[in-house]
This record gives structure tokens, sequence and C-alpha cells, in this order.
């Protein structure tokens, strides 16, 4: 009897053991493909329900009579309430969670319990991106019958019908005289009266849009940087037929920020129509060095960013003084986004240096809906 327990008790240090090495032994790949995986569940979820949305935008545009162009955040908008601004924050958090937990650096410093952590996390917003999703259909629906039923409420009814009867021969009287003609000088007079009272009022002159005050906290960087005009002529059809958007645009960041000692130029994606991920790759440009090199980055985009259909972004860097230093999270400044048309503008901040993403395309909320982003030498994060 002694005999066996002794066996049992060796056989169970031996297994936990086994297991305790199992566990320890993980790498930074199996924290990439875990990551990567729950980056490919959210670009599912977003294929899978987007053609449902994209749907119900359409027939809310056409019960609620809106125009053709920017029908999309205007859909988007009407659906706004509590419970999805309750539904953002807590994918963001998720997301946020999910990117902090997959950053490994020394694999002596890995901890294999967070593998289960981002699997329990990565589950959870699934969970949380399904409810959204179902929410919003079922938001639609409510406006589509709201916006059809007042359709019904303001047709107008229809006109009584009125019986025609032949008109009778006026009587004539012998010896009478001609019948009153009506001065043509008195019906000019009152005809040119009645215009001038139903004529309407010259139109108030459009009162001049007012730039925002730069965001506390921003200095303009140094000026030995990147001129505008050099700028100008690095993305010149870059951004294709909005290049007045673009010009008033980088004046503005030029104005805030100064001149960028760096830029990225690079296209976005990552179907974020629901939530998820913007993924983006693009070259960086340093105005002190002549190397030019591949980034990549990512970050959230929760809110009511269509997105989808991704776009080409520049990034106007400043104080970066060597390509290693832009590999790390950049967060949002409050009160820092900036749009003219269909380009728009935030200024992020990691450390001393500071950056100002502008983008074109549908669904520009870039303050409210990207919280940081993070930038890498390596694709992460399942992009394209």
């Amino acid at each position: 009897m002694l005999t066996n327990l002794r066996l049992l008790a060796m056989f169970s240090i031996l297994l936990f053991a086994g297991t305790h090495a199992a566990v320890a032994a993980c790498t930074a790949q199996d924290f990439a493909a875990v990551v990567d995986q729950s980056g490919a569940s959210l670009r599912s979820l977003n294929g899978a329900f987007q053609p449902k949305l994209k749907d119900r935008m359409r027939r809310y545009k056409e019960s609620a009579g809106l125009p053709n162009e920017g029908y999309e955040d205007a859909a988007l908008e009407a659906i706004q309430d509590a419970r999805l601004g309750e539904l953002d924050t807590q994918s963001g958090e998720l997301i946020l969670k999910i990117d902090t937990l997959g950053r490994v650096g020394d694999e002596t410093a890995i901890d294999c319990a967070k593998l289960g952590d981002i699997k329990a996390a990565s589950s959870e917003l699934d969970a949380v991106i399904r409810t959204k999703s179902e929410y919003m259909l079922s938001r639609f629906d409510t406006k589509i019958k709201e916006a059809e039923a007042k359709k019904v409420a303001a047709k107008p009814a229809p006109a009584p019908v009125v019986e025609k009867r032949p008109a009778k021969t006026p009587d004539v009287t012998p010896g009478a005289g001609p019948a009153a003609k009506t001065d043509p000088k008195t019906w000019s007079s009152k005809t040119t009266a009645n215009a001038s009272k139903s004529a309407p009022s010259a139109a108030p002159a459009a009162a001049p849009v007012s730039e925002p005050p730069p965001p506390a906290g921003i200095t303009p960087a140094d000026e030995d940087g990147y001129t505008i005009e050099e700028i100008r002529d690095a993305t010149k059809g870059f951004f294709g037929t909005i290049s007045t958007n673009l010009a008033a645009v980088l004046e503005h960041a030029f104005k805030t920020t100064g001149r960028p000692t760096g830029y990225v130029l690079g296209n976005e994606g990552g179907g974020a129509f629901l939530a998820g991920l913007r993924y983006g790759s693009g070259t960086l440009y340093m105005r002190n060095q002549n190397d030019q090199r591949q980034v990549y980055w990512h970050g959230p985009s929760v809110g009511s960013d269509i997105g989808a259909e991704g776009g080409r972004t520049l990034f106007l860097i400043y104080r970066l003084p060597e390509p290693s230093k832009l590999y790390r999270s950049f967060s949002g400044i409050d009160g820092s986004a900036y749009f003219v048309g269909g380009v728009g503008m935030t200024i992020l901040k990691g450390g001393e240096i500071i950056m100002a993403p502008i983008r074109s395309g549908l669904g520009l909320r870039l303050g409210a809906n990207i919280g940081y982003v993070r930038f890498t030498d390596k694709p992460t994060w399942n992009p394209f």
C-alpha cells in the first residue's frame, strides 16, 4: 500500500512538472498567433454583418429621403444611443487589453498564462461585437418604421371631387353699355406691388468658419523639418481629387504643430465597420536620413466608423530622432480632431513624439474612434 502511495505521489509530481513545463514552453510567435486569431475572428464577424447593416442603411435612406451623398453617416448618427456607446466602450477596452497582453519582448520574461487571458478576452470581444451587431440591426428596423410612418402621415389627403357644370351664358340687357374694362395702368401697379411683397429677401452672408485652437499641451515642433511645400509635392495625386480639402488640413497641421521631421505614406483597411482594428502599411521618410523603410500600424476603430473600404493615409511625424523610436503606441489627444470635407486629422502623442494622421474616406470620426495607434516593423493583428 505504501509503495502504491509513493508511486502515485511520484506520478503526480511528474505530471505537475510536465504540465508546468508545457505551460512555460511558449514563445513570442505563440502570442502573435493567438492575437492574429483574434484579429481574424473580428474580420470574420465584420464580413458577416456588414452586408446586413449596409442594406439597413440603404433602406433607411429611402424611407427618410436622405441624399445619396453622405447618407451613411446620417444613418449611423440616427441610431446612436447610450447602449451603443456602452458597447463601443467595452469593445475598445477589450481590444486594448488583447493588444497589451500580446506584446512580448525577451522570451525569458514571457508569462505563458497570458495566452489564456488573450483567448478569454477575444471570446468576450466576439460576444460584445455580436451583441452590438444585432442591436444595430434592431435600431435600424425601428428607425425605418418610424421614417415610413412619418412619410404616410405627411402624405396629403386626396382633394375632393368637384362636379363640373356647364357654364351659363350671361344675360345681356338690351341697351346696356359695354362691360367694364380693367385699367392697364392700375393692373400693372398692383402686380408690381404684389411681386415686391412676395420676393424673397437676399440670403445673409455665410459666417466665416473659424479654426479650433490648438489642443492643450501641444507646442509647435522645431522648425528644421519638411516644409509644407515639400509635403504637398510628396502627396501630389496621392489622395486623388481632394486636393483643396487636403491643402486646408495640411495648413492647419503646420499651424498647430510646425514642420514634421518625418512622414509616412500608406494605405489603411481592415473592415472596421462594426468594431475592430484599422490595419495599415506604408513607407517612412525622414528629413535627415536617406533610407526609406516599410512600417506597419494598427489601432482600434470601435465607433460609428464605416472604414471598411479603407483609404489613403498620411502621417506627419514630429520630434522623431530615429526610426526605431516610432515602434510604440501613440495615444489620441482630446479635442484635436479637425475635418474639412472628405479629409480629417487628429493628433496623437507617444512620449516626446507627436504625429498627425491625415485620412480620407467614409466615416471620418477620428477623434472618437482612434484611441491609439501602434507602429511595428513587422505585420501584426493579421493585417490584410
